[in-house]
């Protein structure tokens, strides 16, 4: 029964994060500024992730109507898909990471990070590897995503464990769920992974090693578009009253009395309750300017962006005062 539960939330998470590497958005035409109506609906797209569980808990409390402010939620199971819809005019925001918002930028999508997320990545060795510090990752392999959100995290985990990312030997496993099953069968050495995946691998005998909340070095974003803040800014600064209303429940109501109806409405199987790992989410703030500036570097190092971009060319300073 366990076994096919862990199926079913493996199908579910499918691609979760791998359009978050280098899928450069298609140049899109703008449209001209319109004036915001009181009508107008928000919509951000969300994935089925513990980051996206702040939007969930506000559009059940009602949190969003008790702001003002109309917000539909757009369910996505790939990142892939969440950035078509993107690309076609049909989100205002969506919960994604720096790195993805440099890409759109640099596809002609004009997206401004507003806050940062509380997503949790974590590096972690496989249970008959015999691997017990990142010093020992040294010539064995780590299954990632190339050029992704994975990669940048795990090129940061392993210069801080004194390891030169050029000293492993990394193994390209796109889909999660792939990667996943690499590290619980041996396969690789080593994965990173975010959660809820990386609470099952736990559960089933790997060791954290780093992660991403141990370093305060969380590169997850939530972005609007720039058209989306200039012409409704007062709906999007509702937006996220709301969302700090809900990391007002989340930090203060005990987990048993929302988990059922989250993993619910994020497709988890039951069975997931107990190895899932929440965040502790934080109210809405910007991210921190040496992160942005740390994956830009990363970008260009690694010839994936032509464009300079400043933290005040993709952070937006208007919403959150």
């Amino acid at each position: 029964m366990k076994k096919l539960l862990v199926a079913l939330l493996i199908t579910i998470m499918g691609l979760g994060l791998v359009g978050c590497g280098r899928e450069k958005a298609a140049q899109t035409p703008q449209d001209e500024p319109k004036p915001a109506a009181a009508s107008k609906t928000i919509t951000i797209g969300v994935m089925p992730d513990v980051e996206s569980i702040p939007f969930i808990i506000a559009e059940k409390n009602g949190y969003f109507a008790k702001e003002g402010v109309k917000v539909k939620l757009l369910n996505f199971k790939s990142a892939k898909d969440r950035d078509s819809a993107l690309q076609g005019g049909k989100l205002d925001g969506m919960i994604t990471d720096v790195l993805a918002v440099v890409f759109a930028n640099e596809g002609g999508i004009k997206m401004r990070i507003i806050s940062r997320n509380d997503g949790n990545i974590e590096l972690m060795a496989g249970k008959a590897s015999g691997i017990k510090t990142i010093q020992e990752l040294k010539g064995r392999t780590i299954g990632l995503s190339t050029n992704t959100i994975m990669e940048y995290t795990a090129d940061q985990m392993l210069i801080a464990g004194g390891v030169k990312p050029e000293e492993v030997k990394k193994i390209t496993i796109p889909p999660l769920p792939t990667r996943y099953e690499m590290l619980q069968g041996g396969r690789v050495d080593a994965a990173i992974l975010p959660e809820p995946l990386a609470g099952l691998a736990v559960e089933g005998g790997a060791l954290v090693l780093n992660s991403s909340d141990a370093m305060a070095n969380k590169p997850g974003a939530i972005a609007f578009t720039a058209d989306s803040i200039r012409q409704y800014p007062e709906e999007v600064k509702a937006v996220f009253r709301a969302y700090n209303n809900a990391v007002d429940y989340l930090d203060k109501e005990p987990a048993e009395n929302y988990s059922d109806y989250v993993i619910q409405s994020q497709g988890f199987p039951e069975g997931v309750k107990d190895s899932l790992k929440l965040p502790d989410y934080q109210k809405a703030v910007k991210p921190d300017q040496k992160i942005v500036d740390n994956v830009v570097k990363w970008l260009k190092d690694k010839e994936l962006i032509k464009g300079d971009y400043k933290y005040q060319d993709i952070v937006d300073g208007t919403i959150l005062r």
